[in-house]
């Protein structure tokens, strides 16, 4: 974990990412880097400098002058406090898509972590348009933490990993580890058991047991939980738990094959009031 990406719209809840941030940039030596995207109903009519390439585009370019230099007040404020003295800080603010501006941050910047703030979603709205963090969940080639309510330091005490034992899940387990080394972390294995996806616990706990052995975990429970929908049997057995977080992988499918299957990944994210922290798997 060298640079963590933290996208800010200056809400609550990005503010309570910019801790969680911190704390991990302070245990990992890692460099910060903040981003703040400007979305405008017509970037295209506006130049690199903000100046209108047209007429019509001139109220577009005042905007995004007065947005810039507000971005820029609140960045200044956000960043000066003493919290993040000592940590290696930079910022970035661009006009356009944030999604985007994530994406390009991870694919060409070196960005190995990325931490977000999000108010979730639900209903219509989440079937619809789903949010910039759904995207980077599902396409980020990196771990995504994502973070609704502020939490502190002891969130990395206890992790539930919510696993399928699947061969892919290499890289959620490297994640894991990391975190527990630099926290000393308790791992929860669970496996959710489903009406349309049971196993008997005897069985299913030595399966954990032996993914466990084979991946070298160290200080973790095994367990089965059965609920109606994997989803909510995760978010239920964190709460049993007492979890300070939830880890999962997810995949990166699109289109058709991703409204068939849907994303646990995403519900999680949307619906989980711990943070969520997300790997992609290769797959």
């Amino acid at each position: 974990m060298k640079k963590i990406l933290i996208p800010t719209d200056f809400s609550n809840e990005a503010n309570n990412a910019a801790e969680l941030a911190r704390n991990l940039a302070s245990k990992f030596s890692a460099q910060l880097i903040f981003l703040h995207s400007i979305e405008v109903t017509s970037s295209e009519s506006i130049n690199a400098s903000g100046a209108p390439s047209n007429f019509d585009s001139y109220a577009d370019s005042m905007l995004v002058h007065e947005s810039i230099k507000r971005a820029n007040e609140e960045m200044k404020t956000l960043l000066d406090a003493s919290t993040f003295q000592g940590l290696e800080v930079s910022q970035i603010i661009k006009i356009g898509s944030p999604f985007s501006h994530i994406y390009e941050a991870i694919e060409e910047d070196g960005v190995d972590f990325v931490v977000m703030g999000t108010k979730g979603a639900s209903g219509l709205s989440e079937v619809l348009i789903g949010s910039n963090t759904e995207k980077v969940v599902r396409r980020a080639k990196c771990p995504v933490l994502t973070v609704k309510e502020e939490v502190g330091e002891s969130v990395f005490n206890s992790m539930v990993y919510a696993t399928n034992m699947g061969e892919h899940e290499g890289g959620v387990i490297t994640t894991l580890k990391e975190i527990q080394e630099a926290y000393n972390s308790k791992i929860y294995m669970v496996w959710v058991n489903t009406p349309n996806n049971f196993k008997a616990d005897r069985i299913t706990k030595a399966m954990l047991q032996d993914f466990a052995t084979k991946h070298s975990l160290e200080n973790y429970e095994v367990h089965v939980f059965n609920d109606v929908i994997e989803e909510d049997g995760i978010r239920h057995f964190a709460d049993e738990v007492d979890a300070g977080m939830i880890v999962m992988g997810t995949s990166s499918h699109t289109g058709l094959s991703r409204i068939i299957r849907g994303s646990i990944a995403e519900d999680m994210v949307n619906h989980a009031k711990r943070p969520v922290l997300t790997v992609t798997m290769k797959i």
